[in-house]
This record gives C-alpha cells, sequence and structure tokens, in this order.
C-alpha cells in the first residue's frame, strides 16, 4: 500500500538526487572547466554554506508557517533550481551561482521533512519513521552521484546534471500527493506561559542532545569530507580508474548510510533513544579511531573498516532527531532544530580544517582520523548521560 509516509521518503529520494550533481561529475568539470582545486572547492564551499543558511531560514519558518507550507514550496524551487543548474552551468562562474540555489531548496527541505514525519507518526513509530526519511535520502544521494558521474563519464557532463534533474520532477510530485491531505499545522505559541525555547532547551535531556548532535556533526562533516581521499589513497593499488572508485566510494559511504539510519532508527523505537545513542557512539568512535590505520592491512580492509564508519557515524543522526522531537514541544520544534544546526554546522565546519592540519603535520591518515574519533568519543559522554537519567526515571 502506498501511503503518506512511503510517499514521502520516495519524494526524499527525488529531490536528494540534486545534491550530488556537481560532486558526481567534479572529476571530468575540472579539465572543461578549466579549474584548479582552489576554484573547484570554491563551488561546493557555496553549496555548503548556502544549505547551512536555508536549513536555518526554513526551520524557523516552519514553526511560524506550517512545515507542509515550507516543505511544499522548496520541493518545487529544487524542481527549478536544478533544472536551471542542468541548463545553464557551463562554467565555475555560472555553477557558482547556480548551485547557491540548489543548495538552497536542499536546505529548505530538510527540517520541515522531519517535521513532517513527527506530525505523522506516533513516538512507538518515529525513530524507525525518520531513520526511513534519512535512509532514503542516503538512496538519493547515491542515484546522485551514479547519473552525473556515469553520465559524463558515458557521454558528456551535461548528460550527467540532465539524468539528476529527472530526481527532483519525480521527488516534487512524490511530495505534493503524500502531502494533498495532510494539514498545515502552526502550532500556537505561548512564549509568555513560561515555556518559551530557552528556558525547554536549557534542560539536561535537550543540553545532551544537542551536545550528541554538536559531536556527531564533527565527526559525520570531517568523514564525509575526507573518507573519499582516504579510499582514493587506500585503494590506488587496485587500479580501478576514476569513474568505479568514485561509485565504490559512494556505495561505501552513502548506502552503508542507508542501512544505518533504517536499522538505528527502528531498534530505538524498540529499546530506546539513550541506549541506542550511546552503543552507535561508542562504535563510531572506534571505527573513527582504527580507521586511518587500515590503509596499512590492505584496500580491502580499508574499504570494508571506511563502510563500517559510515554506518555508525551516520546512524545516530535519526535516532537523535527523533530524541528532539520527543524533547521539545512541537510549536518550538522547527526554531529548536534550527538551533540545532548552527551549533551542529559551526563544529562540523571547522572538523576537516583539523583533520587536514593534523595530516599535513604527522603525515599519518591514522592521527587525522582520530581527530573525528574524539567527535564519537563525546557523544558516546552525552549519550551516557542520557542512559543514566532515563534509568532513574
Amino acid at each position: 500500500m502506498v501511503t503518506p509516509f512511503r510517499l514521502l521518503c520516495l519524494s526524499r529520494a527525488g529531490i536528494c538526487m540534486a545534491a550530488m550533481a556537481y560532486a558526481g561529475a567534479l572529476p571530468f568539470l575540472q579539465a572543461a572547466w578549466g579549474m584548479d582545486g582552489a576554484a573547484a572547492g570554491s563551488v561546493q564551499a557555496a553549496y555548503n554554506f548556502a544549505n547551512a543558511v536555508a536549513l536555518l531560514l526554513a526551520s524557523w519558518l516552519s514553526d511560524r508557517l506550517g512545515a507542509k507550507r515550507v516543505y511544499l514550496f522548496s520541493i518545487w524551487a529544487g524542481v527549478a533550481a536544478m533544472a536551471l543548474f542542468a541548463l545553464f552551468a557551463r562554467s565555475h562562474g555560472s555553477a557558482l551561482v547556480l548551485a547557491v540555489l540548489v543548495a538552497a531548496s536542499q536546505g529548505g527541505a530538510y527540517t520541515p521533512a522531519l517535521m513532517l514525519v513527527a506530525e505523522m507518526e506516533p513516538p512507538a513509530r518515529r525513530g524507525g519513521a525518520i531513520g526511513g526519511v534519512l535512509a532514503a535520502a542516503s538512496f538519493g544521494y547515491v542515484l546522485s552521484i551514479s547519473a552525473a558521474l556515469g553520465g559524463a563519464a558515458l557521454l558528456d557532463y551535461r548528460w550527467g546534471f540532465a539524468l539528476c534533474a529527472v530526481g527532483p520532477v519525480a521527488g516534487a510530485a512524490a511530495g505534493s500527493l503524500a502531502l494533498r491531505r495532510h494539514p498545515n499545522t502552526v502550532h500556537p505559541r505561548q512564549d509568555g506561559a513560561g515555556d518559551g525555547l530557552w528556558r525547554i532547551m536549557v534542560t539536561p535531556v535537550s543540553l545532551a542532545l544537542l551536545a550528541g548532535y554538536t559531536a556527531h556533526c564533527w565527526e559525520l562533516l570531517g568523514t564525509w569530507a575526507w573518507a573519499p581521499a582516504f579510499l582514493a589513497h587506500a585503494l590506488a593499488g587496485l587500479a580501478l580508474g576514476a569513474v568505479p572508485t568514485g561509485l565504490v566510494v559512494a556505495c561505501a559511504v552513502h548506502l552503508s548510510g542507508m542501512a544505518a539510519n533504517l536499522m538505528a532508527g527502528a531498534a530505538s523505537d524498540r529499546w530506546g533513544r539513550p541506549v541506542v545513542l550511546l552503543g552507535i557512539a561508542l562504535a563510531g568512535a572506534l571505527c573513527s579511531f582504527a580507521l586511518g590505520w587500515s590503509a596499512e592491512w590492505g584496500p580491502w580492509a580499508a574499504l570494508m573498516l571506511a563502510c563500517l564508519a559510515s554506518f555508525f557515524v551516520l546512524a545516530d543522526s535519526g535516532v537523535l532527531s527523533a530524541a528532539m522531537t520527543e524533547a521539545v514541544p512541537s510549536r518550538h520544534l522547527g526554531t529548536a532544530l534550527a538551533l540545532r544546526s548552527i551549533l551542529g554546522f559551526s563544529a562540523g565546519s571547522l572538523a576537516p580544517v583539523v583533520f587536514g592540519a593534523t595530516l599535513d603535520s604527522t603525515g599519518q591518515w591514522g592521527w587525522a582520523f582520530m581527530t573525528l574519533g574524539v567527535g564519537g568519543a563525546l557523544a558516546a559522554v552525552a549519550a551516557a548521560g542520557l542512559v543514566r537519567r532515563s534509568a532513574r526515571a
């Protein structure tokens, strides 16, 4: 049976096919557009910044206009943005501008989707439901990289962009069907009743969730930034070529993340959010501490450990989001998620820099990845506090 929730998952997968269009085709774009490394990186940096700003704005607006309204606007804006990118991104300058539009639509749809799941699903099923929506996004990322990279390799980067543009159209149509009968809910605000956002956020549970999410972003965004380069280094001896290596990296990072969100969300519904968060954080930290050294153990060992690391580093994302929807009243949820994003993205933006500086100073991938493992360890400390608190309840 095609339920609104399943249509929402299809919508997320389709919309996210636009997310990696530039990154997927990048091996071919540098030569086609005459970009050096700095120029190529500037497009992705602009994308990341616009994504973060849009995510914050959409979170705040969802409390005031309703998550359904913001989500529908964002996904149809995403159709237009990706169409413009596919048609007119033909140089570094044009890609720099148009990637910002694509990123804004991607960031604008993220938080409203989580809020819509919280409206659709009761707490007993919410962990698995949010995990399902995030898993659908991970699947969309794999499709995006595969379409952009495959299209560019077989025909031309413009065909890769065109293939990626198909996804948002299907995603927007599925999202509109999913929400056709779903009400646009704007919760009444009662800040004068002694339950304002800041009072709600300054509680042991909320603070632990904020700390855990911030540490999670440090580990996750650092891993996403550097895992492709590490795997390219570790797999160099296999001589796979640029395209097969790119597809292997995409599957290792994003398909494992897809499975992680599905399994972790369902597990948290069964055994509780705090226990699952603690186990995932400890496993993620151990994987991060070991990953950089695995290149010395052989390419297949490095690939297997990278899959495990990607699994555990991403697995707590949906569980943390589900826990936040339960810790914060609905009328403040969008703003609370915006605050969470500020802290998380701020930490996450620094992680790749610290990683790179450590790699430069030591010359060792192992020490560099250990800086990311610190995030997993701190997330475990935050989760342990939640476990102790739930045991006393």
